[in-house]
């Protein structure tokens, strides 16, 4: 995991090189996806870098927070615009860097998650 950018109480960590790339250097992030999509990702990973707990990420409604299912079962993600089809898969971390993704008490991972690892952002209709 690559070490991204400390708060107060929330860290921000990346599982690759690459997704921190694409989720910090807009010129980069603009190569890689739609304008709009790059310009909302960042401003997202901005609001998640300035958040002050997990329930922040949670509650703030252009996110939708969601759980996932099927191949990405017990994964969470962020929308980016919902009518872009784009969205941030983010991983809930403890303050010991353990994975709270299996956490079934929603409450439990809104009050001990500490990290969140951006695992990857990805089209869901591609």
């Amino acid at each position: 995991m690559e070490s991204g950018v400390k708060n107060a109480l929330m860290e921000v960590e990346y599982k690759t090189e690459k997704t921190k790339k694409l989720c910090k250097e807009l010129a980069y992030a603009k190569k890689q996806l739609p304008t709009e999509v790059a310009e909302k990702l960042l401003s997202h990973i901005n609001y998640i870098e300035q958040a002050s707990c997990f329930a922040d990420i949670m509650n703030y409604p252009p996110f939708k927070f969601h759980k996932l299912y099927g191949d990405r079962k017990d994964d969470y993600a962020l929308d980016v615009g919902r009518k872009l089809g784009y969205r941030i898969i983010i991983e809930p971390l403890d303050e010991n860097n353990k994975s709270l993704k299996k956490e079934k008490d929603i409450n439990v991972i809104k009050n001990c998650t500490k990290i969140v690892l951006v695992v990857e952002v990805t089209n869901h209709y591609a």
